[in-house]
């Protein structure tokens, strides 16, 4: 039976292992796609960030409307914690059988369209139901983007382009608190920003049209079919196999600092995300167009720490500048912290650590290119894609802690615990080798 009948499309038929060795070569050469997947996923990034950035500059608003507390509106965060877990452990499966492109734009379907009904919601309820089916969306995003750009970039430029992409963070973090000035101003209050979110799923249609499959997931289909991974008959129990690859001995290691790189830099950054609005807000007494303002500077010139992180990490290593950017955000809110404590602050005193914050979450994208470098190409999307889904699930009751902490101390202090946590994220590098410059599957070979 003729192997290739069963492929994919846009698959070639089967290679002899000389074409297929070229193919591998070739990967990183072809930089007109290259250029294109990097900026189709960090549209996706920037606009996942807006997304999620928007709920945490409205909540004070949908508390007020739902006459919330602030540990309500923390355990709202936390079902939007546990959608990004449930879907970032099952949507890469479909990204290993049918491809990152469609992964990818479930993904950008599910959040946009989940984000907009969010401002038709009448009850805190179905805010809460928005929020998880927005973060189905989101969740998965993460494993199967950074899979898709890390197998199209050669692995000199690959610490860059991740940190291209992850710089999307803080461009929809500025975008959302555009939005959220602007429509404040207005008077559109705070359903508006919701429903015109669902602009980007418009955007992508054109770029992903035009985007072919990483190689690497080509030539791992081809292995499949060929028998080499698993045989077409029995793809479930090669799904149930790949997975338990994920803890045999020779790749045990790398899953672990993968999944306690997820778990810790899910404290950190969730923790900055979603409570430093309210921070301003609640603890400095700052108005809600000011607070917009604050989070627009604070993590637009924010981007400038994703975009230096890559290159940076490219030249003196992943694990060094993980620790610089970690460092960064503590000093930062024990900073904010002491400011809170002296009841004298004003707004322009706020905006260094908030810079500052800003630049350290670009401590991001150099832990999702650390862990897209340590999986080979057939576990890449699974082995990420679990150590992502483990790290939100169990930062799943981080908002929902750090809420009750507020409620019973303050905001900055609350910060503080999460970004305390997220300094394990140092010790947890450091079990692992350096990957700047190696070739996307030289690491464990």
């Amino acid at each position: 039976m003729n192997s290739s009948a069963n492929l994919p499309a846009d698959i070639p038929a089967v290679q002899t292992n000389a074409s297929a060795t070229a193919t591998k070569k070739m990967m990183p050469t072809d930089q007109s796609m290259a250029r294109k997947v990097l900026l189709f996923v960090f549209l996706a990034w920037v606009f996942d960030a807006a997304d999620s950035t928007i709920y945490s500059l409205t909540l004070p608003l949908i508390r007020e409307e739902f006459n919330l507390e602030l540990s309500t509106m923390g355990y709202i965060a936390s079902i939007f914690i546990f959608g990004t877990f449930l879907w970032a452990f099952l949507l890469p499966m479909l990204a290993e059988k049918k491809g990152r492109r469609i992964g990818m734009s479930a993904c950008i379907s599910i959040f946009s369209v989940s984000t907009a009904l969010g401002g038709l919601a009448s009850s805190a309820f179905l805010v809460g139901v928005s929020r998880f089916f927005t973060g189905l969306g989101g969740g998965a995003q993460w494993p199967i983007g950074a899979a898709y750009l890390s197998e199209m970039v050669p692995a000199k430029k690959r610490g860059f382009s991740m940190g291209i992409m992850q710089a999307g963070y803080p461009v929809g973090f500025f975008i959302a608190g555009g939005i959220f000035a602007a429509f404040s101003t207005w008077g559109w209050g705070w359903r508006a920003c919701y429903l015109v979110l669902l602009l980007p799923i418009l955007l992508c249609i054109p770029i992903l049209a035009s985007l072919k499959e990483s190689p690497a997931w080509q030539q791992a289909v081809r292995n499949r079919q060929q028998g080499e991974v698993s045989t077409r008959g029995n793809d479930e129990l090669s799904m149930r196999q790949r997975y338990r690859q994920l803890f045999e001995k020779k790749y045990r290691k790398y899953t672990f600092i993968a999944i306690a790189l997820h778990v810790f830099g899910a404290i950190y950054s969730y923790g900055l995300v979603v409570w430093v609005p309210s921070s301003i807000m609640n603890d400095f007494h700052i108005d809600k167009v000011s607070t917009a303002q604050f989070v627009m500077v604070s993590w637009g010139v924010g981007t400038l720490g994703y975009l230096i992180a890559g290159p940076l990490a490219d030249r003196i290593g992943r694990r060094p500048v993980l620790t610089i950017y970690t460092l960064l955000g503590l000093a930062s809110i024990a900073y904010l912290n002491w400011l809170q404590s002296t009841h004298l602050a004003i707004l322009s005193d706020l905006y260094v650590p908030g810079i500052l914050i800003g630049m350290s979450l670009g401590v991001a994208g150099v832990y999702i290119t650390y862990t897209s470098e340590i999986f080979p190409t057939h576990l890449r999307t699974l082995g990420l894609g679990f150590s992502v889904a483990v790290g939100k699930l169990t930062a799943l009751f981080v908002p929902a802690v750090l809420g009750i902490i507020a409620q019973n101390t303050s905001v900055t202090l609350a910060l503080l615990v999460s970004t305390v946590i997220g300094v394990l994220m140092i010790p947890a590098v450091y079990c692992g080798p350096e990957t700047a410059g190696r070739a996307i599957d030289e690491t464990i070979d």
